[in-house]
């Protein structure tokens, strides 16, 4: 009985086919030529060698004979899509590398099923080391980044808002971190919205996005969002005219400068100056609209509508006072 070959075995594998000669690997020089070459013949003169750089093989000119293949060029490469402008570097390296990704793009991938049916063996062992030697750490990467791009589909965020979010995350977490990305950019979503889209609780956002402010210097530095980055966003939602939008914006900054800012929620200002400017400028919304597509409660839209109204009447009552002393 012919004896069997066990294919689990790893000497085995590596073994198999050694009987078969390997083509002599070499290095070109700069130049795109070897120093010497020498032929079975007696050749020697190194003019008569043709050298093929596409196919990266050397033969003899007078025999015939393959005398070596699989060089390699180490020369950089002359691709350049500007001819002109010599401060363009077109050298073509292959993909960028990107902290998008956990491998930053440069990945090792092992498809058994696309190898030769010799080699298949040795893929499929190639390919279990390969994920053997992945840490604890590169696998959580992997899975955090994929959450990361998840949700910036979904909330229609902009690629840097998606490399904000990764570069952030690599010092801290995914919904914080796209948290904290939204604000830097200048396109902040409210924490929850953030929640909607990471299925994370909003204490929970709140609570990693003061952590990452007390590691990242960078972050302490930042300026706290004003009520008037979401307003243009939350005008086109709701359908409104460019004249409510600059209504809108004068009775912020008149509230602004009457305090009105200060330990407040900057959405619920924004819905409460959106409603006096629908009833301004005769373009009826009801609060019960603006709490919707705001996504707060009517209470907050009337609460903050009755600190807007004090401060337009205090300062209403001032300038009658200065216009009857002049």
């Amino acid at each position: 009985m012919e004896h069997e070959r066990n294919i689990y075995s790893d000497n085995d594998m590596w073994n198999r086919g050694t009987e078969k000669p390997v083509p002599e690997t070499r290095e070109i020089s700069e130049a795109g030529e070897p120093e010497t070459y020498s032929c079975g013949c007696g050749n020697t003169n190194p003019e008569d060698f043709h050298v093929n750089d596409d196919k990266g093989e050397v033969s003899c000119n007078q025999c015939g004979t393959l005398i070596l293949s699989n060089m390699i060029d180490p020369s950089a490469p002359t691709r350049r899509f500007s001819s002109t402008d010599p401060s363009v570097d077109n050298a073509h390296y292959g993909a960028p590398a990107s902290n998008l990704f956990a491998d930053k793009g440069l990945r090792t991938t092992f498809n058994p099923m696309e190898a030769d049916k010799k080699d298949r063996q040795k893929s499929f062992i190639l390919k279990r080391i390969n994920q053997q030697t992945v840490t604890n750490k590169e696998r959580n990467l992997a899975v955090a980044l994929r959450d990361i791009e998840r949700v910036i589909s979904r909330g229609g965020l902009t690629k840097s808002v998606h490399q904000e979010a990764v570069n952030v995350y690599r010092e801290g977490m995914v919904a914080a971190s796209i948290y904290t990305a939204c604000r830097i950019r200048g396109v902040p979503r409210s924490l929850d919205e953030i929640a909607d889209l990471t299925r994370t609780g909003r204490k929970e956002i709140a609570r990693n996005y003061n952590t990452l402010k007390k590691n990242i210097i960078r972050l302490k530095r930042m300026p706290p969002t004003t009520p008037d980055q979401y307003l243009s966003r939350y005008i086109f939602a709701l359908n409104l005219s460019l004249k409510v939008q600059n209504r809108a914006q004068d009775l912020l900054k008149t509230c602004f400068d009457g305090g009105m800012n200060q330990g407040r929620n900057p959405i619920g200002v924004v819905a409460a100056c959106i409603y006096i400017a629908c009833v301004d400028c005769d373009e009826r919304r009801t609060q019960r609209q603006i709490a919707r597509e705001l996504e707060i409660t009517e209470v907050t839209i009337r609460n903050r509508y009755k600190e807007a109204m004090a401060i337009l009447n205090a300062n209403k009552s001032k300038v009658e006072i200065e216009n009857s002393d002049e």
